[in-house]
């Protein structure tokens, strides 16, 4: 292939260039302070993240729903902790992670670089899976 047919790249978001993980553990952080949880953070992420991991995936396959997503994520998790949140709670909690994740934008080693070298040869573009109201603000 031709390297002067080429015209556009495209990058996934999170996980590709966005480091989700920090930008999300930075986020509970916020989230826990603010309603007074007092689980140590890094015991909470390492339970939450393959329960969140499934949940996109039943998303994906059209299993949940949005709501199903973003409710069952954080009550099988807090669960495992022996905390059962009112579904009330729950959405508070989960209204609070979506409005403190676009809030810090750690960007993983090098895409920044990467990105400086691409844009004067190419047209850039980001394509992402995640709900548009965060994804824009990220």
């Amino acid at each position: 292939m031709n390297n002067q047919s080429l015209t556009d790249v495209f990058f996934d978001l999170d996980h590709t260039l966005w480091d989700f993980d920090k930008n999300s553990m930075l986020a509970f952080k916020r989230v826990f302070k603010k309603h007074s949880i007092d689980i140590a953070i890094n015991d909470f992420i390492e339970v939450y993240e393959p329960i969140n991991f499934n949940y996109w995936k039943l998303f994906r396959e059209d299993k949940v729903t949005k709501v199903n997503l973003r409710r069952g994520r954080l009550t099988d998790t807090f669960a495992l902790f022996n905390i059962i949140f009112t579904s009330k709670k729950i959405d508070a909690l989960a209204d609070s992670y979506i409005d403190e994740l676009p809030g810090d934008n750690h960007l993983f080693s090098g895409a920044e670089i990467i990105l400086e070298y691409l844009i004067d040869k190419y047209k850039l573009h980001i394509i992402t899976n995640g709900f548009n109201d965060v994804q824009h603000l990220k």
